[in-house]
């Protein structure tokens, strides 16, 4: 008997032609978001204008002239700094119509929360960001710039702690100081086997060789152990300022890893309730209002909007009322792409 094909295939059944639409949505890429972390945080009581002023006093030197015996002398003045941060507003938020929720295949509106979280903590470190890379125009010692070819390595975190040491910037509570770092400069010094390197300490024992066998960093808490090292607490983020053409090369561009002792960046919040949506800028912990209306108000009568999330912040961060800065960057090329 003659074989014959199928009459009935995909493109005659309009059954066959239809779309199945995977409610297990990709997850997106999101960058860390450690910088509020690496500051000390203020609060702006409410109903106490928009301004919040720091106070710094100036050491009065040691005296090694002995006093006149019988001698009242005179009175020493004392010199107060300061330094006046103006608190900003920043807000967002994302409605959705009650039919694009009773009709949407995924849980739209938590999703949609998620992606504001992450605007949020992207936006507050980024002025983070932004504030540390000013520091260096107050104190030039802020910036370490590496050469166009030299990546960077173990003793590069040394120094710069080291410099703060130097002039007396203290660590924070715990004992260390905070570190923001790009993959690319981990995995450069991780790279780095010559002798006395982080690498060729850390094979030494059992404890190094482990942390050399695992992933750098960890995706919940972003912090990196294989660099915890040289006093420093790093945190892992591609959120970090790069320089192109780095000091006039083509092709060579430059990653800044940053290093923060107490009052590095002071960050104010206005009001408790502001710094509990703030929180600790990690977006995966904010706190944002999310709603889903049930029933009318006054500016939507028929109900048409059924959900809604929404960030609101007031927020600032701020340098030290000082000429001696509390922190360092390092800026170095990478041999990683």
């Amino acid at each position: 008997m003659a074989y014959q094909p199928a009459v009935n295939v995909v493109s005659t059944l309009s059954s066959a032609q239809v779309i199945y639409y995977d409610k297990n949505f990709v997850a997106n890429l999101k960058k860390n978001t450690p910088y509020v972390r690496c500051t000390n945080r203020r609060e702006l009581p409410e109903n106490s204008g928009n301004q919040l002023e720091l106070f710094m006093y100036q050491n009065l030197g040691a005296n090694i002239v002995q006093q006149a015996e019988g001698t009242v002398g005179t009175s020493l003045q004392v010199t107060v700094l300061n330094n006046k941060a103006t608190i900003g507003q920043f807000a967002d938020y994302l409605n959705y119509s009650d039919l694009s929720l009773a009709t949407a295949i995924d849980p739209a509106l938590e999703n949609g929360q998620k992606e504001l979280s992450y605007r949020l903590a992207l936006s507050l470190s980024t002025l983070v960001k932004a504030t540390a890379d000013g520091a260096s125009v107050i104190d030039a010692s802020v910036s370490i710039q590496n050469a166009f070819n030299v990546t960077m390595t173990r003793s590069n975190i040394v120094s710069a702690v080291a410099s703060l040491l130097g002039r007396d910037v203290l660590p924070f509570q715990n004992g260390k100081m905070a570190g923001v770092i790009h993959p690319f400069a981990i995995g450069d010094a991780l790279n780095d086997t010559s002798n006395n390197s982080l690498t060729d300490i850390l094979k030494r024992t059992p404890e190094g060789q482990e942390q050399l066998r695992e992933l750098p960093t960890s995706a919940e808490d972003e912090q990196v152990p294989v660099m915890d090292w040289g006093g420093v607490a790093f945190y892992s983020s591609t959120l970090v300022t790069t320089t192109p053409t780095y000091k006039g090369n083509a092709g060579v561009t430059a990653l800044r890893t940053y290093i923060f002792g107490e009052n590095g960046v002071i960050t104010i919040s206005l009001g408790k309730k502001e710094s509990s949506m703030v929180g600790d800028g990690n977006w995966r912990n904010l706190q944002l209002w999310t709603n889903k209306y049930t029933s009318p108000s006054p500016s939507d009568p028929a109900r048409m909007i059924g959900g809604s999330t929404a960030y609101n912040v007031k927020f600032v961060p701020t340098l030290v009322p000082d000429t001696t800065m509390r922190m360092r960057y390092i800026d170095a090329p990478s041999l990683i792409s």
